[in-house]
């Protein structure tokens, strides 16, 4: 059957899952789509807050995150492998310990508004990390192991390394505040 002829008869309530197939809309990779999703628009929403306060390097590195994720989209869709992140010059071993390195700083309104959004956008992509353990999860009724392995380890390391470059721009971003 042509795509099309499909999606012709196709009632309201599903979508396609691969071309091929149709699942339910609550299907959980069609909600990991629109976690996806809903992620990129916050993260348009953090360049034009940043291009407001005339901070054009953030705005580039809130794209260059935001290119990655339609990268990650595009292979989850397309059921294809994601490469690790390469974000602001780094690798994503880089990212890993550019994060580890910042240390720990506990966020507060008085980092400002810039370092504010970049945490909360830090925070949507650990959900989404965690929503992609549970989703790409081969855990069976029967294996006593929960979430053992991940049939889409790729896309939960690419999202644990975006969140990595989300924490590295905060602690960035505050030491920028203080001078």
């Amino acid at each position: 059957m042509l795509y099309w002829e499909m999606h012709e008869k196709k009632p309201e309530h599903m979508t396609s899952l691969n071309g091929e197939a149709l699942v339910s809309k609550t299907h959980e990779r069609i909600a990991f789509r629109g976690l996806v999703d809903s992620l990129e628009a916050d993260l348009i929403e953090a360049q034009v807050l940043a291009m407001q306060m005339s901070d054009k390097n953030l705005c580039h590195s809130f794209g260059e995150v935001l290119d990655y994720l339609r990268l990650l989209m595009a292979a989850e869709v397309k059921e294809s492998p994601l490469e690790p992140p390469f974000l602001f010059g780094m690798d994503e071993k880089e990212l890993q310990i550019k994060s580890h390195e910042s240390g720990f700083v506990l966020p507060s309104y008085l980092h400002g508004v810039l370092a504010g959004r970049i945490n909360k956008l830090r925070t949507k992509v650990r959900e989404l990390e965690l929503f992609a353990v549970k989703v790409f999860s081969t855990e069976t009724e029967n294996n006593p192991l929960h979430g053992d392995k991940i049939n889409r380890s790729d896309i939960v390391l690419g999202l644990n390394r975006l969140s990595s470059a989300l924490w590295y721009l905060f602690c960035e971003s505050i030491n920028e505040h203080r001078q």
